[in-house]
């Protein structure tokens, strides 16, 4: 692990590593990551992160946290309270707003996005702290606007998970497959997001 010794300039030197190794992953990976770059950027020379981290996966393994809490939880979180604090009439003006919004968001951090899917399901630790850092907080926040619609008798009164379950299925699903499975292909947008929230509010419609 790091060598902290003073405030002077052995930790400054630290932090820029973990700066610029956090930069280098969000566009690289964390397996396309070289220590190479990683010195290049932080304006050091390559031996200099292997006096303060004996291996790359030592470095990795102390960036992972500041990975999610710097990169992957702004992203997550980025007009998210404003989309849930809003009182929209209708469900599926909801989902449409929600929709529209995180397409565009995912679409200004791809190469953030393709490093999430690339290592959760790889990494226990990435999973764990995800969770902890964005998953608790965004879930409950969810399921409670499920509940809300529910109690408008606008979706059916099956369990709120399993309902949230169904939306991420779908419109995570589009925004994966629009913008790291087939990105090239000419997606019409506007157009497959009503037809994903069409089949989505249609199957939650109550009997």
């Amino acid at each position: 692990m790091a060598t902290r010794e003073d405030d002077s300039g052995p930790v400054r030197g630290v932090e820029r590593i973990v700066r610029a190794a956090i930069e280098v992953i969000a566009e690289r990976g964390f397996r396309g990551a070289a220590t190479s770059e990683i010195a290049r950027r932080a304006g050091v020379a390559e031996g200099t992160i292997f006096r303060h981290f004996k291996t790359k996966q030592l470095l990795l393994d102390h960036i992972l946290e500041p990975f999610v809490e710097r990169v992957l939880a702004p992203i997550a979180f980025r007009d998210l309270h404003r989309l849930i604090d809003t009182d929209y009439p209708d469900f599926a003006d909801f989902l449409r707003e929600f929709a529209r919004n995180r397409l565009a968001v995912a679409r200004e951090h791809v190469p953030a996005l393709r490093i999430f899917l690339q290592e959760v399901p790889l990494s226990p630790e990435l999973r764990t702290m995800v969770f902890r850092h964005i998953g608790r907080h965004v879930v409950p926040e969810l399921l409670a606007v499920i509940r809300k619609y529910q109690a408008r008798g606008q979706i059916r009164s099956d369990p709120p998970e399993t309902v949230l379950r169904l939306l991420m299925s779908a419109l995570g699903g589009y925004i994966i497959t629009r913008l790291a499975i087939l990105p090239d292909y000419p997606w019409d947008d506007d157009r497959e997001i009503e037809l994903t929230i069409g089949a989505m509010t249609r199957g939650l419609r109550p009997d």
